[in-house]
């Protein structure tokens, strides 16, 4: 049980790091590489940000379960542990916040797509864009201490 937790755990956060640099990328070069009107870049907002929010918090809620059960296993020492699953607490706040106080905000301004955006749009999306890269290097940290090597002994 400690070993599939532990496998959980590991897997879940690396794969949300590798889920949400993908969309990240994809999501920069879609707006910077030009093609795309207003009103195609409104509707992928509103597209892409839910599935990426249901991601975020199925990966990061599976590391963290798997953090929590995993507590025995001997290639996890307890404060590895605690730091990983204080991350992933971290991840999921963030992920929380984002998605009822900036992407809410955010979604409704893009409705209709094609719209002219009020002037809080830029201070949303700025405020998205860095609670995402702290939420990112959480995740970061949290699969560092999950994936870290260790002996027997390390304590």
């Amino acid at each position: 049980m400690h070993r599939a937790a532990l496998f959980l755990a590991r897997f879940c956060s690396s794969a949300w790091i590798g889920a949400a640099t993908l969309f990240v990328v994809v999501g920069i070069l879609e707006v910077t590489r030009g093609g795309l009107d207003s009103t195609t870049k409104d509707i992928l907002v509103a597209l892409r940000f839910p599935p990426f929010y249901v991601t975020g918090f199925l990966l990061a809620g599976l590391a963290w379960l798997g953090a929590c059960v995993a507590e025995f296993h001997v290639e996890l020492p307890r404060r590895r542990r605690a730091f990983a699953i204080l991350s992933l607490v971290a991840v999921l706040a963030l992920l929380f916040v984002d998605y009822h106080w900036i992407y809410g905000p955010l979604e409704s301004m893009v409705k209709p797509p094609g719209q002219a955006k009020p002037s809080s749009f830029v201070a949303y999306h700025e405020a998205s864009k860095w609670i995402n890269l702290v939420g990112l290097v959480f995740a970061w940290t949290a699969a560092v201490a999950l994936n870290w090597p260790s002996r027997p002994c390390d304590e």
